[in-house]
Protein backbone atom coordinates (compact mmCIF):
# COMPACT_ATOMS: atom_id res chain seq x y z
CA UNK A 1 0.00 0.00 0.00
CA UNK A 2 3.19 2.80 0.16
CA UNK A 3 5.19 3.75 3.03
CA UNK A 4 3.04 5.71 5.38
CA UNK A 5 3.82 9.91 5.62
CA UNK A 6 2.39 12.32 6.85
CA UNK A 7 0.33 14.04 4.66
CA UNK A 8 -2.24 16.91 5.91
CA UNK A 9 -3.02 18.82 2.73
CA UNK A 10 -6.31 17.27 1.40
CA UNK A 11 -5.36 17.98 -2.32
CA UNK A 12 -2.55 16.15 -2.07
CA UNK A 13 -4.75 13.31 -0.18
CA UNK A 14 -5.98 12.98 -3.43
CA UNK A 15 -3.47 13.26 -5.96
CA UNK A 16 -1.69 10.52 -4.01
CA UNK A 17 -4.58 8.21 -4.12
CA UNK A 18 -5.33 9.17 -7.29
CA UNK A 19 -2.00 8.51 -8.88
CA UNK A 20 -1.57 5.25 -7.10
CA UNK A 21 -4.57 3.81 -8.66
CA UNK A 22 -3.26 5.29 -12.53
CA UNK A 23 -0.10 2.91 -11.46
CA UNK A 24 -2.62 0.68 -10.29
CA UNK A 25 -0.88 0.71 -6.64
CA UNK A 26 -4.07 -0.04 -4.82
CA UNK A 27 -6.82 -2.19 -4.90
CA UNK A 28 -10.28 -1.76 -3.73
CA UNK A 29 -9.31 -3.71 -0.09
CA UNK A 30 -7.09 -0.52 0.15
CA UNK A 31 -9.91 2.15 -0.13
CA UNK A 32 -10.80 2.07 3.61
CA UNK A 33 -10.95 4.77 6.04
CA UNK A 34 -8.58 2.88 8.27
CA UNK A 35 -6.10 2.18 5.46
CA UNK A 36 -6.30 5.12 3.64
CA UNK A 37 -5.66 7.15 6.74
CA UNK A 38 -2.45 5.03 7.31
CA UNK A 39 -1.15 5.71 4.15
CA UNK A 40 -1.48 9.61 5.22
CA UNK A 41 0.52 8.85 8.30
CA UNK A 42 -2.51 9.89 10.67
CA UNK A 43 -5.94 8.85 12.30
CA UNK A 44 -9.34 8.38 10.90
CA UNK A 45 -10.13 11.57 11.87
CA UNK A 46 -8.00 13.45 9.94
CA UNK A 47 -9.82 11.75 6.62
CA UNK A 48 -13.32 12.64 8.16
CA UNK A 49 -11.89 16.45 9.33
CA UNK A 50 -11.03 16.80 5.85
CA UNK A 51 -13.70 15.14 3.47
CA UNK A 52 -16.56 14.09 6.14
CA UNK A 53 -16.86 10.18 4.93
CA UNK A 54 -15.09 8.31 2.75
CA UNK A 55 -17.46 8.70 -0.08
CA UNK A 56 -16.52 12.48 0.23
CA UNK A 57 -12.84 11.96 -0.27
CA UNK A 58 -13.64 9.14 -2.87
CA UNK A 59 -15.80 11.28 -4.65
CA UNK A 60 -12.77 13.63 -5.44
CA UNK A 61 -10.29 10.70 -6.25
CA UNK A 62 -13.67 9.76 -8.88
CA UNK A 63 -13.60 13.62 -9.97
CA UNK A 64 -9.74 13.36 -11.18
CA UNK A 65 -10.10 9.82 -12.53
CA UNK A 66 -13.37 11.25 -14.95
CA UNK A 67 -10.94 14.78 -15.94
CA UNK A 68 -8.18 12.21 -16.57
CA UNK A 69 -10.34 10.12 -18.52
CA UNK A 70 -11.78 13.19 -20.33
CA UNK A 71 -8.51 13.97 -21.54
CA UNK A 72 -7.80 11.08 -23.09
CA UNK A 73 -10.99 11.15 -25.04
CA UNK A 74 -10.38 14.47 -26.24
CA UNK A 75 -7.15 13.10 -27.61
CA UNK A 76 -8.55 10.06 -29.44
CA UNK A 77 -11.12 12.58 -30.92
CA UNK A 78 -8.91 14.66 -31.98
CA UNK A 79 -6.57 12.56 -33.46
CA UNK A 80 -9.41 10.24 -35.09
CA UNK A 81 -12.68 12.10 -34.84
CA UNK A 82 -14.87 9.32 -34.60
CA UNK A 83 -17.28 7.33 -31.97
CA UNK A 84 -15.06 4.39 -32.19
CA UNK A 85 -11.81 6.27 -31.51
CA UNK A 86 -13.98 7.61 -28.76
CA UNK A 87 -14.91 4.39 -27.47
CA UNK A 88 -11.76 2.63 -28.01
CA UNK A 89 -9.94 5.18 -25.92
CA UNK A 90 -12.99 4.58 -23.13
CA UNK A 91 -12.37 0.49 -23.50
CA UNK A 92 -8.53 1.37 -22.98
CA UNK A 93 -8.48 3.32 -20.17
CA UNK A 94 -11.14 0.91 -17.75
CA UNK A 95 -8.85 -2.01 -19.12
CA UNK A 96 -5.51 -0.04 -18.15
CA UNK A 97 -6.77 1.61 -14.77
CA UNK A 98 -9.41 -0.89 -13.14
CA UNK A 99 -9.31 -0.14 -9.79
CA UNK A 100 -9.48 3.41 -10.35
CA UNK A 101 -12.55 2.55 -12.91
CA UNK A 102 -14.22 1.01 -10.61
CA UNK A 103 -14.57 4.09 -8.77
CA UNK A 104 -15.44 6.13 -11.19
CA UNK A 105 -18.17 4.06 -12.51
CA UNK A 106 -19.76 1.09 -10.13
CA UNK A 107 -18.42 2.41 -6.69
CA UNK A 108 -21.92 2.68 -4.85
CA UNK A 109 -22.18 6.43 -3.84
CA UNK A 110 -24.50 8.25 -0.83
CA UNK A 111 -24.83 10.89 -3.98
CA UNK A 112 -27.59 12.42 -1.69
CA UNK A 113 -25.89 13.08 1.35
CA UNK A 114 -22.86 13.82 -0.95
CA UNK A 115 -24.86 16.79 -2.72
CA UNK A 116 -26.48 17.90 0.41
CA UNK A 117 -22.93 18.50 1.85
CA UNK A 118 -22.29 20.18 -1.77
CA UNK A 119 -19.05 18.00 -2.35
CA UNK A 120 -20.62 16.92 -6.16
CA UNK A 121 -19.21 20.33 -7.34
CA UNK A 122 -17.76 18.74 -10.20
CA UNK A 123 -20.16 16.48 -11.55
CA UNK A 124 -21.94 19.12 -14.03
CA UNK A 125 -18.32 20.04 -15.82
CA UNK A 126 -17.93 16.86 -16.32
CA UNK A 127 -21.31 15.99 -17.93
CA UNK A 128 -20.73 19.05 -19.66
CA UNK A 129 -17.59 18.64 -21.25
CA UNK A 130 -18.50 14.59 -22.16
CA UNK A 131 -21.32 16.62 -23.98
CA UNK A 132 -19.14 19.04 -25.52
CA UNK A 133 -17.18 16.16 -26.61
CA UNK A 134 -20.36 14.24 -28.43
CA UNK A 135 -21.38 17.76 -29.82
CA UNK A 136 -17.95 17.61 -31.93
CA UNK A 137 -19.04 14.02 -33.13
CA UNK A 138 -21.71 15.23 -34.33
CA UNK A 139 -24.63 14.96 -31.75
CA UNK A 140 -27.16 17.23 -32.11
CA UNK A 141 -28.88 16.90 -28.62
CA UNK A 142 -25.70 15.66 -26.60
CA UNK A 143 -27.23 15.99 -23.61
CA UNK A 144 -29.63 13.70 -24.33
CA UNK A 145 -27.49 11.18 -26.09
CA UNK A 146 -25.10 11.50 -23.38
CA UNK A 147 -26.90 8.59 -21.54
CA UNK A 148 -26.58 6.73 -24.58
CA UNK A 149 -23.17 6.76 -25.01
CA UNK A 150 -21.89 6.21 -21.57
CA UNK A 151 -24.28 3.31 -21.10
CA UNK A 152 -22.79 1.94 -24.10
CA UNK A 153 -19.19 2.92 -23.24
CA UNK A 154 -19.43 1.67 -19.54
CA UNK A 155 -21.24 -1.64 -21.11
CA UNK A 156 -18.57 -2.24 -23.15
CA UNK A 157 -15.91 -1.52 -20.80
CA UNK A 158 -17.63 -3.51 -18.08
CA UNK A 159 -17.80 -6.45 -20.82
CA UNK A 160 -13.82 -5.96 -21.47
CA UNK A 161 -12.67 -5.78 -18.34
CA UNK A 162 -14.69 -8.79 -17.16
CA UNK A 163 -13.01 -11.01 -19.82
CA UNK A 164 -16.62 -11.71 -21.08
CA UNK A 165 -15.94 -9.91 -24.80
CA UNK A 166 -12.66 -11.95 -24.93
CA UNK A 167 -14.13 -15.53 -27.16
CA UNK A 168 -11.14 -14.79 -29.49
CA UNK A 169 -8.23 -12.74 -28.67
CA UNK A 170 -7.70 -9.15 -28.55
CA UNK A 171 -8.59 -8.63 -32.22
CA UNK A 172 -11.86 -10.23 -31.82
CA UNK A 173 -12.52 -8.02 -28.50
CA UNK A 174 -11.63 -4.60 -30.54
CA UNK A 175 -13.34 -5.67 -33.14
CA UNK A 176 -16.59 -6.20 -30.95
CA UNK A 177 -15.99 -2.11 -29.40
CA UNK A 178 -15.71 -1.18 -32.77
CA UNK A 179 -18.59 -2.54 -33.99
CA UNK A 180 -21.02 -1.35 -31.41
CA UNK A 181 -19.15 2.31 -31.47
CA UNK A 182 -20.26 1.89 -35.19
CA UNK A 183 -24.28 1.43 -34.04
CA UNK A 184 -24.00 4.14 -32.18
CA UNK A 185 -21.84 6.41 -34.65
CA UNK A 186 -25.24 6.59 -36.94
CA UNK A 187 -26.82 8.26 -34.39
CA UNK A 188 -24.88 11.54 -34.91
CA UNK A 189 -25.56 12.31 -38.71
CA UNK A 190 -22.94 14.14 -40.18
Amino acid sequence: MGASRRIRDPDVMVEDVFQALVRGDLTRDDLTVRKLSARFGGSTIGLYHYFGSLDGFLIRVDGAGWRHLLAELERAVLRGGTLVDLALAYVAFAKRHPTLYWVMAERPFDRAALRSEGRLRQERPILDAFGALLARLGSKEPSRDLLLVFATLHGLASLVGGGRFDLGGAREVRERVEDAARDLERLFPR
